[in-house]
C-alpha cells in the first residue's frame, strides 16, 4: 500500500487548489485537500461549499482516498528536496509522508465526511428564477484571462452588496461576449467577439471563482476554452483542471446609465506618463481617501496633492488642452488600478474623458477600444 507522486507534478497541483482552501473556518474539513487514487491519477479536490477545484496528478500505487490538511501538504511538498513524495495510510486516519531524507506523520479527516463540489446536476435543479439561463462561451483562454483582468478589480469587497460581488457576464448582442464590475465609484467594462455566443439572461459570476478561473487559464493547455453558465452554476475545464462555483444571486444594478454618452473634454495622454505622475502624487495623499487632483490649463495636465500635516506634491504633463481651466478628483488607486490593465510602453497612450468636476471621468485606450472604465470624482 502506498502511492507515489512526483514532487514537481504534486507541488503544481497543490498551488491550483490553494486559493479555494478556506484559511479560517469552523468547519475543519474545508482546510483538507482530498487525494483520490484512481489507477495512475491521483484526483485533488478542494472546496468551500461555494467554488471548488479539481485537478488531476500521475502516480504510481495503491492507496485509500485520503484528506490532508492543504496548507500544510503544500508547505511540505515546497519545503522538501526530493524528487518523489511516498504518501502511505496509517491506523486512525493517520498519514506517512515522506520526500527525499524527510518523513512527515500528518493527522487527516474522514474522507466521507468531504462536502460535495458544486456540479451540473446542482445547477440544473435549484433556482427557479434562473432556470432560464444556459449558455456556452467558447473562447480562447488568452482573451478571457484578459477580460478577468481587466474587470475583476472593480467588484466590490462589501459583502453586504452581494449582487456586486462579482462580474456580470452578459451577451450585449449576437456573438458578443460582455463583462462588467462595478464597487458603485468606479466601473470597468469590456466586450469580446465570441461568435456564436447567445445569452438571454446575464449572470454574476463571483470574484473568487474567476480568481480561480484565472490561474488554469495561464496554465498551458487547450488554446481554446469552454465556459458553461447553466442554472445557478458556471464551469470551466482545461487539460486535467476543472473549476465549478455557484453564481451570485441578486440582479446586477443597472449600469448602462453610469456610463457617460459624451464627455466634453477628450485629453489624451501617455499612460506610462500618467500612471508614473499619480504614483508621485500619490505619496502625499490622504491615507484614508487617496485623492489626487486632476488640473487642466492651456497644454497642461497637473496631477496633485497636499495633505496639511505631510506635505504636497505636484506633476505636470504636456496635453493638448485648449479650453477653460478646472480641475477634479479621483481616488489615486482607482485610477491607477485601470491604467494597471493597459498595456505599457512608450506608445501606449489613454484618451481621458472629463467634462467637469462634479461628472464622472472616462478612461479609454486606442489599443483596445472595446475596454471602458469610468470613475466617479472626489471632492478634495
Amino acid at each position: 500500500m502506498g502511492l507515489a507522486i512526483e514532487r514537481a507534478s504534486l507541488l503544481s497541483g497543490l498551488g491550483l487548489v490553494q486559493g479555494i482552501v478556506e484559511r479560517r473556518t469552523t468547519v475543519p474539513i474545508l482546510g483538507h485537500v482530498l487525494l483520490e487514487p484512481n489507477g495512475n491519477a491521483l484526483t485533488l479536490s478542494a472546496t468551500d461549499l461555494e467554488v471548488g477545484i479539481r485537478t488531476q496528478v500521475a502516480c504510481t500505487g495503491k492507496e485509500k482516498s485520503l484528506t490532508l490538511n492543504a496548507r500544510k501538504l503544500f508547505e511540505i511538498v515546497r519545503e522538501t528536496e526530493g524528487d518523489e513524495v511516498a504518501l502511505t495510510s496509517l491506523d486512525g486516519d493517520w498519514v506517512e509522508l515522506k520526500c527525499g531524507r524527510a518523513k512527515f506523520k500528518m493527522m487527516g479527516l474522514d474522507p466521507r465526511s468531504f462536502p460535495a463540489m458544486p456540479s451540473q446536476s446542482t445547477g440544473k435543479d435549484s433556482g427557479a428564477a434562473k432556470k432560464q439561463l444556459k449558455a456556452e462561451l467558447t473562447i480562447p483562454a488568452a482573451v478571457l484571462a484578459g477580460m478577468i483582468d481587466k474587470t475583476i478589480f472593480a467588484v466590490s469587497p462589501d459583502e453586504a452588496r452581494y449582487n456586486l460581488s462579482g462580474v456580470f457576464v452578459e451577451s450585449n448582442a449576437p456573438g458578443s461576449a460582455r463583462m462588467v464590475a462595478t464597487d458603485g465609484h468606479r466601473l470597468a467594462m469590456i466586450e469580446r467577439e465570441v461568435p456564436g455566443f447567445r445569452m438571454e439572461t446575464g449572470a454574476i459570476i463571483p470574484r473568487k471563482g474567476l480568481a480561480e478561473l484565472h490561474k488554469i487559464l495561464d496554465v498551458g493547455g487547450d488554446a481554446e476554452v469552454r465556459l458553461s453558465l447553466e442554472g445557478q452554476l458556471a464551469y470551466l475545464k482545461r487539460g486535467a483542471t476543472e473549476v465549478s462555483m455557484r453564481l451570485v444571486e441578486g440582479e446586477f444594478p443597472d449600469y448602462r446609465g453610469v456610463i457617460p454618452k459624451q464627455s466634453k473634454h477628450k485629453i489624451t495622454v501617455k499612460r506610462d506618463l500618467l500612471f508614473a505622475a499619480i504614483k508621485r502624487a500619490a505619496i502625499f495623499s490622504s491615507e484614508r481617501y487617496h485623492g489626487v487632483k486632476f488640473a487642466l490649463s492651456a497644454g497642461t495636465l497637473t496631477v496633485s496633492s497636499t495633505s496639511p500635516e505631510t506635505g504636497e506634491a505636484s506633476e505636470s504633463l504636456d496635453v493638448d488642452f485648449k479650453s477653460e481651466e478646472f480641475a477634479i478628483g479621483f481616488n489615486a488607486s482607482y485610477v491607477q488600478q485601470a491604467l494597471g490593465v493597459i498595456p505599457q510602453g512608450a506608445d501606449s497612450t489613454v484618451e481621458l474623458g472629463l467634462s467637469d468636476d462634479v461628472s464622472p471621468g472616462v478612461i479609454r485606450t486606442e489599443s483596445d477600444q472595446q475596454y471602458t472604465y469610468v470613475v466617479m470624482p472626489m471632492r478634495l
